[in-house]
């Protein structure tokens, strides 16, 4: 039987075939369909059949361009020929579990595919006039015509190939060591040492807990409070008799010369120094590591370089910062810690005063036009600025960091952070992640020399940690201590559990009885001989909406602050007031609600099924409106108190998505009306009219993906009761610490241990193309 696409016709038991009886199914989406049909037609237009019959080849490269659209659709920026198994790849098995005749009609077929070597296929293809497929290697005006690009065994979409291209490049053109003069650098170490002088009260206030009462115990926080890497080295009798004799925090000082700076290595200073000494760095770490603190350390060095640079060369002004983050919540949460760290910085209050205070979305800073994807900065109008930090970077997908690379000046420093553990961008592309598999190569001989003379420590100039080690390595740095979630911290050891890909580890944490986490365990039967402590179903929707209706208290009892006692002449008013207030007032009772809003959330790993975000969405408004804790209107969408997510980009307003805003009853007007308050990245309150709200969904619940960026004192979590293909280690590893004081999580252990074990790994040649030096 034969079908047709768009005229076209399709043969029985062929490549569009597979594709189009797979996307009836919602195995693939109809743009891969329709792709793979553009280039079977382009490819028997060239009528050119010199290397195989032209409609066997043109279904075989069909088949290509199906993948290349579909492997991307989920994130992939290219396909390697070399390892593809195209049964694997589409899932085959699968759909077959649930579609028995799929395998009967394509099994002759598939076997063909996983039997060919379509690198080799291809290669023969690439040297026809009329192919549709251009090499990378080859000097050719032409390469940006063809929709697909070979380069080595990858077989790219040929824009994110160009992407990809020029993301390398412009990494690579700033991956190099600044020339640092012997005065320039003397002023450097000062600052280091200054900004990251050893501070003992922390040491101090551990001992006069009392826990510690051995020696074996008092080493081991000395350890861990001054960053000990060398132990052997140290003679720890004496130390201890420190330790013990002292009877204030200053007389610990003596351990400045007990326990040297060349014994010691604190990643934050040295993120500062690398960041210091090259125009492109990547700071990495987990949640509590303190990437934000470090970053304000180093800024504060550059400026305090700037005005020494000043005071010689009246001519040098100081730097122009910028700080950006993907969405509008990360800039808002950037803003938020960057300006804490800038204020326990120990520097004067002129330097301060020079740092940056506010942080906005990248696409604010490239000025994002409305209904278009061209933006205000570009490679022919770059711009203003010396320094560049971007948070939260493995949320950047791979077409923002180009055309974050293009409108970036030449002279200009990139500052990279984030967590490579995390998910990697929604779009396709895991750059971050790409970049951070050079961390474990360590630095070059001259370069880790350059970093222990700056920061003291020794172990950085170790012959063995230079032999891998590239220009990438260089400016590179992984955060790993973790500042929020210590040795009792359940959410930090779970967390850890998790990124070694154990689910016995992880079993083993919540059987430590860590008090911070809980694990609720569902089962995905309704049976009565499931063990007396497992939820069913419904059992655990009730006790999420349960949960949640105590971890909105605060939420809800801000909504009620300002009720009337008299009825409102506006239904569902919960903030009418005896006195008018002000525009300013409202804008305040909003960044209380909105904040009050954020101290909990519910977080789902899937949008459909019963425990999807839509479904419990529905449950938590439903059990909030029970206990008139909001009141929603009937045949109304608007009430007081109704938060939503915008899930569309408006420029126009500012609005991006992943923003969370809450309907307000806005009486600062004559006439008292809803309005949707949103709390910008600059920290300012921007209210708006329901019908001007750009796409969104309800915001009771979330789910993972949409929370990077985010953090919340109570974190509510819950799994799918079955296994998902969405779940993974990353997924997971985001939820868990997204939980700032307690982690709730609903879960099916076997579901849980089954997700840990999987691990995203997405394809690009990225991180080759930063290997050629």
């Amino acid at each position: 039987m034969t079908h047709t696409i768009n005229s076209s016709i399709v043969e029985p038991n062929s490549a569009l075939d597979l594709l189009l009886s797979l996307e009836k199914l919602g195995a693939i989406r109809a743009i891969d369909v329709q792709f793979a049909r553009f280039i079977h037609q382009q490819c028997l237009l060239g009528h050119h059949d010199e290397i195989l019959p032209s409609r066997l080849q043109a279904d075989h490269i069909a088949l290509l361009a199906g993948l290349v659209s579909y492997e991307f659709g989920r994130g992939h920026i290219c396909l390697r020929l070399r390892d593809i198994n195209v049964s694997e790849t589409l899932s085959f098995t699968f759909w077959t579990r649930q579609y028995p005749e799929l395998k009967t009609r394509f099994a002759d077929l598939l076997f063909q595919y996983n039997e060919m070597d379509w690198l080799e296929l291809v290669e023969q293809y690439v040297g026809l006039d009329s192919s549709v497929i251009g090499v990378a290697c080859k000097e050719s005006t032409d390469l940006q015509a063809r929709p697909m690009m070979l380069e080595h065994d990858r077989l790219y979409l040929t824009r994110y190939w160009h992407y990809e291209a020029e993301v390398a490049k412009g990494f690579m053109a700033r991956a190099k060591t600044l020339c640092v003069e012997s005065d320039a650098f003397s002023a450097m170490k000062q600052s280091l040492e200054d900004l990251f002088a050893r501070d003992y009260t922390y040491l101090w206030d551990a001992l006069q807990s009392g826990v510690h009462n051995s020696p074996t115990e008092r080493q081991r926080l000395v350890c861990e409070m001054l960053d000990v890497v060398k132990t052997d080295e140290l003679d720890w009798n004496r130390i201890d008799s420190v330790i013990v004799q002292a009877n204030q925090v200053t007389q610990l000082e003596a351990l400045d010369t007990l326990v040297p700076l060349s014994v010691c290595l604190n990643w934050q200073k040295v993120a500062a120094a690398v960041a210091l000494t090259r125009q492109f760095s990547v700071i990495s770490g987990g949640p509590g590591t303190g990437k934000t603190t470090t970053v304000a350390k180093l800024l504060a060095a550059l400026i305090v370089q700037s005005q020494q640079l000043t005071g010689a060369h009246h001519s040098v002004q100081a730097p122009i910062i910028k700080l950006v983050a993907p969405t509008g919540k990360a800039a808002a949460r950037l803003t938020e810690s960057i300006g804490l760290a800038i204020e326990q910085l120990p520097v004067s209050n002129q330097i301060k005063a020079m740092m940056p205070s506010q942080s906005s979305t990248i696409h604010r800073l490239l000025g994002a036009r409305p209904n278009t994807v061209e933006y205000k900065y570009n490679q022919s109008n770059q711009l203003h600025l010396d320094i560049l930090v971007v948070d939260e970077a493995s949320m950047v997908d791979l077409p923002m960091m180009f055309r974050l690379l293009q409108a970036l000046p030449s002279h200009a420093r990139l500052i990279l952070l984030g967590d490579k553990d995390q998910l990697a961008s929604v779009e396709a592309g895991a750059i971050l992640g790409d970049i951070c598999q050079f961390t474990a190569r360590g630095y070059q001989a001259e370069f880790g020399q350059l970093l222990s003379g700056l920061t003291g420590y020794q172990s950085l100039v170790e012959p063995q940690s230079a032999i891998k080690a590239n220009t990438i390595s260089d400016s590179l740095c992984m955060l790993q201590k973790s500042y929020r979630f210590h040795a009792r911290s359940g959410v930090g050891q779970l967390a850890k559990a998790i990124n070694a890909g154990l689910p016995n580890h992880v079993e083993q944490v919540w059987r430590q009885g860590f008090d911070d986490i809980h694990l609720h365990r569902m089962n995905p039967h309704s049976s009565t001989d499931m063990s007396p402590e497992s939820l069913n179903a419904e059992q655990a929707q009730m006790a999420l909406c349960d949960m949640m209706l105590d971890a909105y208290l605060p939420y809800c009892q801000q909504l009620h602050q300002f009720r009337n006692s008299e009825p409102s002449m506006v239904q569902g008013d919960l903030f009418s007031a005896f006195d008018t207030p002000t525009k300013q007032t409202m804008e305040n009772q909003a960044f209380a609600t909105l904040k009050a809003f954020s101290q909990a959330r519910l977080l789902c790993a899937v949008r459909e099924g019963e425990f999807g975000v839509e479904r419990m969405n529905a449950l938590v408004e439903q059990k909030l409106a029970r206990q008139q804790q909001i009141m929603p209107i009937e045949g109304e969408l608007w009430y007081v108190g109704r938060p939503v997510m915008i899930s569309h980009n408006d420029s126009a307003l500012g609005l991006h998505n992943g923003d969370i805003g809450i309907c307000l009853l806005d009486e600062s007007e004559s006439v008292p009306r809803l309005r949707v308050y949103f709390e910008m990245s600059d920290g300012r309150i921007k209210g708006v009219l329901p019908s001007r709200v750009p796409k969104h969904e309800l915001a009771f619940a979330m789910t993972i993906h949409k929370s990077q960026g985010s953090e919340f004192a109570h974190t509510v979590m819950v799994l799918p009761n079955k296994m998902n293909q969405i779940l993974t280690r990353e997924l997971i590893y985001t939820g868990v610490t997204r939980a700032k004081s307690r982690l709730d999580l609903f879960a099916n252990p076997a579901v849980l241990a089954q997700g840990v074990q999987i691990k995203t790994l997405r394809s690009s040649g990225l991180s080759d193309k930063l290997m050629q030096d």
